[in-house]
């Protein structure tokens, strides 16, 4: 018997109705209590951060009940905390879709600019969420975005709250936040001490919210305090005993300080994994952590077990392509590894830059989570093949264009390094040249103002901006010149040069400019005037000696070149470049004496002990020149300049009226007594204890120069090649003015 169509008008009804009630006239599988009660979970997971459990149950829940807005931004809460940015984002578009207003949209659009790292996105959404539907959550995301610009926006919103609001779970935890960023960007230590202090009143108000103790617990293990950090810890582990960020954070503590004898962190470590895996369920971010702290420990077997059950399980996991990335990364460190070890000429060193081109490569063959990790990929590859001898132009080139179309956070080598190497070494001069003209300016302009809190005052933030365009259009003048475009490539060049005049590479290039100009006259018989652009070439070398950034300096093989043109022979040429050693070091010494601070001001006093325990007080300082210096064994720029520091330290080692200690910012003493043992240092270490972070130093490495009334004369800031020469000079200056007195 023929079935009978349904007509037209009917068909659309049942459409509408089946959209209207999710299930085509059924009813429900859940009454409005259980939706209520799944709801009140998924904010228990975020309150106790286990967000595998949350992020299950929410999909569960989702599928149920795919209409209600506040569920799935709740159900983003758990993926954002993941940094899963798009499947956030999606959550966030389904409820938007349906209604554009509507403020748990917002709030999840707002989440996933979160975890994408995109803070200045998640402004508008977030202040939309509030103004809407003004509820605790939706101001502590608005709070979070405002912390982009700087603490005083962010401050001025938090006391506009009513008082009830600023009391919630969510608004301590971002007031503490808050408090934490504010120690650095208004260089007050004593800020740190409130954030702590707020962090203290989240427990004492609701003890059973895990971020209390959480937070504390990083902060304090950042500022060298383990043990106080161990009990809240604990405290959170038995809160949230299936939750990866805390059980993370309990690793880290018991495995990399000193709360433990070395002997005890492992099975310590151990034992709280072993009670993380019956605690929670399985998740690809629990097996990744899990393999990265037994990474941390040595025991790659194990890690490699768990990094390709991820891969097995979600490929085109987030997790996935980190565990890819692993990889090139690890082949990087063991390149850097070689460099210092045996050097850029070693037969090792070379082969492995192969090995670390090889590697990116499979990574960018690979699927991966995000395209926003390809500037790490492409960064590293750009080091490799620069490296080799010759580079290879074409993969060199890809390289650089890669870093100019992916990476945001570092246009001092995207604009700079990469583009003069591709001007250098590959038949695209004018496209490098176009990219800093193009691209290079606005990002220059970009870094600076993203990072506009971390300037103290409007001069630093100027002296910033011109460092970032000086390379900017260096490496613009670079390919110009490379270009055969010489006119203009001066121009920008000497542009750079009047933005500062510290860049050597900038001295190194404007020589190569002047004696291309010194050519082209002697092709035409100037000779007077051949000569003029040769002196110029001359002046512009010796001053790109006077650097003392570490490293390779072009101008050194460039100048005995240019010697060797002008007189015919190299015969004389030592006793040349003597003097120029001579003006080099009068010039420097004019610029570090000229360096005194105008206002100087007295130090925070200090209590620290040594390795082996013993305590030094600031007040041992008292009546002698101190020089305090602040590393780390982690600092790259550190590490470079402490053979130049260990042969400091012995000159004025027993000198009775100077003072030199080091005071370094490693968790572990074990770690620094391991570093100065391998290298043959003896020279005073003092552990930090959060005296850092009290005494307001934020860059690496810096070093006090301290005269016997206890003022800070001279502050040096950043690594130099020719430390010891350096700072005996600032030292015998603060010498000769007391002898004054």
């Amino acid at each position: 018997m023929p079935s009978r169509s349904t007509p037209p008008v009917l068909r659309v009804g049942l459409l509408l109705a089946c959209a209207a009630l999710a299930s085509c006239g059924t009813p429900p599988d859940y009454t409005a209590e259980e939706l209520e009660a799944a709801k009140a979970e998924l904010r228990d997971h975020v309150r106790l951060r286990t967000f595998e459990a949350g992020r299950l149950l929410g999909e569960e829940w989702v599928a149920r009940a795919p209409d209600d807005a506040e569920l799935r931004a709740l159900y983003a809460e758990q993926l954002a905390a993941w940094w899963l940015f798009k499947e956030t984002r999606e959550q966030a578009d389904a409820i938007l879709a349906g209604d554009p207003d509507n403020p748990w949209g917002h709030y999840a659009q707002a989440l996933s600019y979160f975890a994408e790292n995109e803070w200045d996105l998640a402004l508008e959404p977030s202040l939309r969420a509030w103004e809407t539907s003004p509820r605790p959550e939706f101001a502590a995301a608005h709070l979070q975005s405002l912390r982009l610009d700087g603490v005083e926006g962010a401050r001025s919103f938090l006391a506009a709250l009513d008082s009830a609001t600023r009391a919630t779970p969510e608004l301590l935890m971002a007031r503490a936040q808050l408090e934490s960023q504010a120690q650095y960007e208004l260089s007050d230590p004593a800020w740190a001490d409130s954030s702590l202090a707020t962090y203290a009143e989240l427990r004492e108000r609701f003890p059973d919210h895990v971020n209390g103790h959480l937070r504390a617990a990083e902060d304090l293990f950042r500022a060298n305090r383990p043990e106080e950090a161990l009990p809240l810890i604990e405290r959170a582990v038995a809160l949230a005993p299936g939750s990866v960020d805390v059980r993370q954070w309990h690793w880290w503590i018991l495995f990399e300080s000193d709360v433990l004898p070395a002997d005890e962190r492992p099975p310590a470590v151990e034992a709280s994994i072993a009670e993380f895996t019956e605690a929670g369920p399985e998740s690809i971010r629990g097996f990744s952590a899990v393999a990265s702290m037994y990474r941390d420990m040595g025991d790659t077997d194990r890690a490699e077990e768990l990094e390709a059950l991820v891969v097995e399980r979600a490929p085109l996991s987030r997790h996935a392509s980190l565990i890819y990335a692993r990889e090139y990364n690890a082949e990087s460190s063991e390149l850097n590894r070689l460099y210092q070890a045996k050097g850029r000429d070693s037969p090792e060193f070379r082969a492995q830059l192969e090995v670390v081109r090889d590697a990116v490569n499979r990574f960018l063959e690979r699927p991966r989570y995000s395209d926003r990790q390809l500037a790490s990929a492409y960064l590293r590859l750009y080091f490799a093949l620069s490296q080799m001898d010759p580079p290879p132009a074409e993969e060199l080139a890809a390289a650089v264009r890669g870093l100019v179309r992916y990476d945001e956070l570092n246009p001092h080598i995207t604009y700079g390094d990469a583009l003069v190497a591709m001007a250098e070494s590959t038949p695209y001069a004018s496209e490098a040249a176009e990219f800093a003209r193009d691209r290079g300016l606005e990002a220059a302009v970009d870094r600076v103002q993203n990072f506009g809190t971390l300037f103290k005052t409007e001069g630093e933030r100027e002296q910033s901006l011109r460092y970032y365009l000086s390379i900017v259009y260096d490496a613009m003048g670079w390919g110009y010149f490379k270009a055969g475009r010489v006119e203009d490539g001066r121009h920008a060049l000497e542009r750079a040069l009047a933005l500062t005049e510290a860049n050597r590479e900038t001295r190194y290039h404007l020589g190569q400019v002047y004696e291309r100009f010194a050519d082209e006259a002697e092709a035409d018989g100037d000779e007077v005037r051949a000569v003029e652009w040769l002196d110029r070439a001359e002046d512009s070398y010796i001053a790109g000696l006077g650097s003392t950034q570490v490293g390779e300096n072009p101008s050194q093989a460039a100048i005995e070149a240019l010697y060797e043109r002008r007189y015919g022979s190299r015969e004389g040429m030592e006793e040349y470049l003597d003097t120029l050693d001579e003006r080099d070091q009068i010039r420097r010494r004019e610029r570090i004496l000229e360096s005194r601070v105008e206002a100087a001001g007295t130090y925070e006093p200090f209590r620290l002990a040594r390795i082996d325990g013993s305590l030094v007080d600031s007040a041992d300082l008292d009546g002698k020149i101190a020089v305090v210096h602040f590393w780390g064994t982690w600092c790259g720029p550190c590490i470079v300049e402490m053979p130049e520091y260990q042969k400091f330290d012995l000159r004025y080692r027993d000198d009775p009226e100077v003072r030199v200690v080091s005071i370094s910012n490693d968790n572990s003493r074990q770690i620094v007594d391991e570093y100065l043992a391998r290298n043959e240092f003896d020279f005073e270490v003092l552990m930090d204890d959060g005296y850092v972070q009290r005494a307001g130093v934020a860059a690496w490495p810096t070093t006090w120069f301290v005269d016997p009334q206890g003022y800070v004369q001279f502050v040096k800031r950043g690594n130099t090649s020719k430390l010891d020469e350096e700072f005996s000079w600032r030292v015998e200056a603060l010498r000769e003015t007391d002898d004054t007195r």
